[in-house]
């Protein structure tokens, strides 16, 4: 396998793992398993982490400026749709949908206010 080729599947294997162990966080915290919902959080960083570091090593981030604001519309835009989403659903996914579309509009003004601060 390429190496270009690895890389694809490795990031995409260690985002699946962060959604994976979070969900799980979030399950063992429902059950009042904090100190197992801590450690699988930290587990989820730590694989987080991997898969950022592997982006840094091969360069996929060349320009921090012009990253952010790609960010910042894609977060814009999940929100749209989200919102969209949303009025298409009944409970309880409406309110999910409704929820991760306001946090992604806070993400895009935390990233404009980032991007901001780099000019």
């Amino acid at each position: 396998m390429k190496l270009e080729e690895y890389l694809e599947k490795w990031v995409k294997g260690e985002a699946e793992e962060v959604i994976e162990y979070l969900a799980a966080a979030r399950i063992a915290e429902e059950k009042g398993l904090i100190e197992v919902a801590q450690a699988l959080r930290t587990i989820a960083f730590e694989e987080a982490f991997h898969g950022a570091h592997a982006l840094v090593q091969a360069g996929e981030i060349k320009d921090l400026k012009e990253f952010i604001k790609k960010r910042i519309e894609a977060e814009k835009e999940a929100a749209k749709v989200r919102h969209e989403e949303a009025s298409h659903h009944d409970e309880p996914w409406k309110t999910l949908f409704e929820y991760t579309a306001r946090d992604e509009e806070r993400h895009a003004r935390i990233l404009e206010g980032i991007l901001k601060k780099l000019e």
